[in-house]
């Protein structure tokens, strides 16, 4: 089974797919974990990809379809859980050629908030600088100030966690990624889910959605 979770910054999916890899055991593919683990390789693929952080730009579609393509081979024979990607339509359509063969995208869950709730939970984030992890200093904290409880690292805030940066992001996430979720929704894999609930009563609703679909007949 292979599962995409699709929503803005501050939507709540990486803590959401996490806790959905230990549910059910599947492989977990974040864009933002792939690139901070290959930039910490002395490969060819990880230079490159240190090369276009370091510098600012963005990294593209062809580099991203090198890492997936390495990531699936990989996780042969195991689910899928997708964090965030893919992003925009080219994207979509890259994971539909690597999927292809082993059984497509089953399921997209789009976790749906406002915008006005994504600002406010962004400008309360802070973020794992060694490993990271994501929290919410109101309603996901660290047991302890300022430190991971996965990795004891020390904890920052983005700079492009600011109000108005915020709301330049947000705009780019509905130019950008609304005609991807459109793009599934199309395809019948499409589940929206109410984003603003508290974790555990989404948790618990993701859950069953994916347990139903494991059980209906192929």
């Amino acid at each position: 089974m292979n599962i995409i979770l699709i929503g803005s910054a501050g939507s709540g999916k990486g803590t959401q797919a996490r806790q959905l890899v230990k549910k059910f055991g599947m492989a977990y593919f974040s864009t933002g974990d792939q690139l901070r683990l290959l930039t910490r390789k002395n490969t060819p693929l990880g230079r490159e990809v240190a090369k276009k952080i370091s510098a600012g730009e963005l990294i593209s579609d062809e580099i991203m379809e090198k890492i997936l393509a390495d990531f699936i081979d990989k996780n042969q024979n195991q689910s899928i859980i997708f964090d965030g990607f893919p992003r925009v339509l080219s994207q979509a359509e890259i994971l539909k050629k690597r999927l292809a063969n082993i059984g497509g995208v089953n399921l997209v869950i789009f976790l749906n908030i406002s915008k006005q709730e994504a600002v406010k939970r962004l400008a309360s984030r802070v973020i794992c600088r060694q490993c990271g992890a994501v929290y919410n200093k109101n309603t996901n904290p660290p047991r302890q100030a300022n430190i991971c409880d996965r990795c004891g690292g020390k904890l920052y805030q983005r700079e492009d966690e600011t109000p108005q940066a915020i709301g330049k992001r947000l705009e780019n996430f509905y130019e950008k990624t609304e005609p991807v979720i459109e793009f599934y929704r199309h395809q019948g894999v499409l589940e929206e889910v109410d984003g603003e609930k508290p974790i555990k009563a989404i948790s618990a609703e993701l859950i069953k959605i994916i347990t139903l679909l494991d059980t209906e007949p192929n």
